[in-house]
């Protein structure tokens, strides 16, 4: 039998195929789809970034989900070209530290009275930063106490893995993209950019399979060293 989010996956790719939705059109929402099927934010977000990621839907920040405008015959893949050797990455971790911010903790859906841990790190190429990552996890995937060298934190996946026996790569998970132009100076700093030189801002939720946040991400990435590749192949 297949899963549930790959039935629901089919059922809104007919309703593509079949023109219910014509490209252009504003697609259902992560709560439609909750809604419509009785599921979880995860079995719902989880089949729209299946078709998002073939392709047949595509996000707007602060707008929603739509229909895309490609033929619905063809595949369309979205992927980062990396512009350094990955051999010569360096990790540098700034900071761990718990908070409670009210913002932080509506993005990772905890209680006004919970606290989580921001794990800032920057990632270089070889004395070049090029990618400033802010995480903010539950404080049920951070092992307490923390370790008195921050280094234990250099890879956040490594050390959840390790500590929890939790795959955060594999989860479901949705991200948006953004050209931004930071003003703020730690940031400029650490990225070696100049007030108005642009910046990729990278928003990441990652979900736990009973559909709560198990992480929220917030990088920037120096313009020197994105680049995305889009391939489209008839199926």
């Amino acid at each position: 039998m297949l899963p549930k989010y790959e039935q629901i996956k089919q059922d809104l790719l007919r309703e593509i195929k079949n023109h219910t939705f014509i490209p252009g059109d504003k697609f259902y929402s992560e709560a439609d789809i909750k809604r419509i099927y009785s599921v979880s934010s995860i079995t719902a977000v989880k089949a729209l970034n299946e078709l998002t990621s073939a392709g047949y839907l595509y996000r707007i920040q602060g707008k929603g989900t739509f229909v895309s405008k490609a033929k619905v015959s063809q595949n369309v893949k979205f992927s980062d070209i990396e512009l350094h050797s990955i051999d010569s990455e360096k990790v540098k971790v700034v900071s761990v530290e718990e908070e409670n911010q009210p913002e932080i903790l509506k993005e990772l859906g905890l209680a006004a009275n919970a606290s989580y841990y921001k794990i800032k790190r920057v990632r270089y190429f070889g004395d070049e930063p090029f990618l400033v990552h802010i995480t903010h996890l539950p404080k049920k995937l951070i092992k307490e106490p923390l370790a008195k060298d921050l280094s234990a934190y250099a890879s956040v996946y490594e050390r959840v893995r390790k500590d929890f026996a939790v795959d955060l790569f594999s989860l479901a998970s949705v991200e948006t993209n953004e050209i931004v132009f930071p003003d703020d100076a730690e940031l400029l700093n650490l990225l070696h950019l100049s007030f108005r030189e642009p910046a990729v801002k990278q928003v990441k939720h990652s979900y736990l399979a009973d559909g709560s946040v198990a992480e929220y991400i917030v990088s920037y990435k120096h313009w020197k060293y994105f680049k995305t590749k889009i391939e489209v192949e008839a199926e």
